[in-house]
């Protein structure tokens, strides 16, 4: 359906994908450690995780 749908295609391509290696993982678990430091440890993870998406994206 890669045709009908171009862009859904594309999407999906992007987001649903499995890395092949652990480097994005990684990635993003530094990521996150540099946004929660001794300034930033009261935090709520669902903020943590809207940064770290923001920063990723």
């Amino acid at each position: 359906n890669a045709s009908r749908f171009p862009t859904i295609a594309k999407v999906a391509r992007k987001y649903l994908a499995i890395p092949a290696t652990s480097a994005p993982s990684e990635q993003i678990f530094s990521m996150s450690g540099q946004i929660i430091n001794e300034r930033r440890n009261r935090l709520k993870p669902e903020h943590v995780e809207q940064l770290v998406f923001l920063c990723h994206n």
